[in-house]
């Protein structure tokens, strides 16, 4: 009888999570390609199983609370265990480089922009913040600085950890730059123009560039340099470089992208390096239905430079989304879909709510550039008939600028909106501020409920939380 080997796996678990969600996000070829993968859900024992199907080396991020990486060889088994009762060893691993796979575990990474924003408000020197940031980079190093030495782990898992840690510092380090740059006076004939401030900034860029290369096709397995590697590309090349050559136009957002998309473009010519961030930068655009026009004549163009390429089907089902887009924008809106009367006059939530007495009303504040927003209106069809059969109003607030005016009419045909909506104006954005943010800041996509023309619920539930929110629902009827 023959006998086969069984195949590798890779487990996720957590202790006491059966039932709980995790989302993976998987490696492709080898490389960090951006997603928004589907939630997977525990089994019975608290664990996640996946075989091991790679072909060379790569990183899974498993996102559990947080994100665990972890680099995977092919034909190799691993375990990863939550257990959040114990403080001393929260996180623990079985498998291969075991040592060095435990620090990857424990590397824990805030989002780069607001880690930077700390350091510089503690310090706005980029020499004194510049030093303590590579000093927390250098102790994130350490650990596998020690194992690589001991022969713990190989060259190829050193490297992917230096670049994971090194580009993610030198993210850091360069968006402490962004408000000093939005500062700089480029016109030489201003007042405020500092001859010496170009070579000096451009010089403490390359401070930045020293940490990590954003033309390093080896940093593609890291999921830290496509951050990085934005950042570059918007500030440095895009931004500060044209400035010091002469007056730059302000440009709207469509043509401020292809601009963008060109200096990307025309930038990075190394190949399988612009292939990638290519395929990236168009990723980017399609998870965030950006709906912009440009995007099928880009997928087009990349199609037809890469027919071979992998990110193909990736890509595809965005494109071929945006262009049904196009399509069904052309059409007249729906019955159900009804503005607000004289909306633009509206200045305040209390005039708002004040057109909804005698109803109860679940409102979706929204913006047609917030991808979480959109996100939610997948959620649309089963909160429809509940809302219909409970006799609720749904009532979608826009806080889009007056140039999205178009594009927020042509997203409410295209996401079938039903209900009432409002676009908001300057005064009536501010007073949305004021009521629902926190701090001077308002996170969307955000939910409330208007009883008789008053708001008695700021913060309710999501349509996603289908059950969760159909019970709050019914506590106002």
């Amino acid at each position: 009888m023959l006998l086969q080997a069984q195949q590798p796996t890779i487990t996720f678990r957590v202790k006491n999570g059966e039932g709980k969600l995790v989302r993976v996000m998987r490696p492709l070829d080898g490389k960090y390609f951006v997603a928004f993968p589907p939630e997977d859900t525990l089994n019975a024992s608290g664990a996640l199983v996946l075989p091991n199907k790679e072909k060379v080396p790569g990183v899974f991020g498993f996102t559990y609370k947080k994100m665990y990486r972890l680099y995977v060889r092919p034909g190799k088994q691993y375990i990863i265990t939550i257990d959040e009762s114990n403080k001393t060893a929260p996180v623990t691993f079985e498998g291969p480089d075991a040592e060095g796979q435990q620090a990857l575990l424990n590397l824990s990474f805030d989002f780069y922009q607001s880690a930077a924003m700390r350091h510089y408000r503690k310090d706005t020197v980029f020499a004194s913040s510049s030093r303590q940031i590579l000093k927390e980079m250098d102790s994130c190093l350490q650990p596998f600085n020690d194992l690589h030495a001991k022969h713990k782990i190989d060259a190829a898992f050193y490297a992917y950890a230096q670049s994971l840690v090194k580009n993610y510092y030198a993210s850091v380090l360069g968006a402490t730059l962004i408000l000093p740059l939005r500062a700089m006076e480029f016109n030489k004939d201003s007042a405020r123009y500092d001859a010496a401030l170009v070579p000096e900034m451009d010089a403490t860029w390359r401070q930045v560039l020293a940490v990590a290369d954003p033309a390093d096709p080896a940093s593609m397995i890291a999921d830290t340099y496509v951050d990085y590697n934005n950042l570059y590309t918007m500030w440095y090349l895009d931004y500060f470089l044209p400035r010091t050559k002469g007056p730059v136009v302000q440009l709207e957002r469509e043509a401020y992208d292809e601009k963008l998309y060109a200096t990307l473009r025309d930038n990075f010519r190394e190949e399988p390096l612009r292939e990638y961030l290519m395929a990236t930068k168009l990723q980017y655009l399609l998870l965030e239905n950006r709906f912009e026009s440009y995007i099928p004549a880009w997928y087009d163009d990349f199609v037809g430079q890469y027919p071979n390429s992998p990110y193909i089907p990736l890509l595809k089902d965005g494109a071929e989304y945006v262009k049904t887009y196009f399509k069904k924008i052309k059409t007249d809106f729906a019955e159900g879909q009804q503005f607000v009367e004289n909306y633009a006059a509206v200045e305040t939530m209390d005039e708002l709510a004040a057109k909804f007495k005698g109803k109860t009303v679940y409102i979706d504040l929204w913006a047609t550039w917030c991808g979480p927003c959109k996100a939610e209106f997948a959620f649309n069809e089963g909160l429809k008939k509940f809302l219909k059969k409970k006799g609720i109003a749904s009532l979608y607030i826009s806080i889009d600028r007056d140039q999205a005016d178009q594009h927020w009419k042509d997203m409410i045909k295209f996401y079938n909106l039903e209900g009432y909506h409002v676009r908001a104006s300057k005064k009536l954005s501010e007073d949305i501020r004021k009521v629902f943010g926190k701090n001077g800041s308002l996170y969307i996509p955000r939910y409330a409920v208007l009883k008789d023309g008053k708001l008695v619920l700021p913060e309710a539930k999501a349509p996603s939380e289908q059950d969760a929110l159909y019970r709050q629902l019914e506590a106002y009827l």
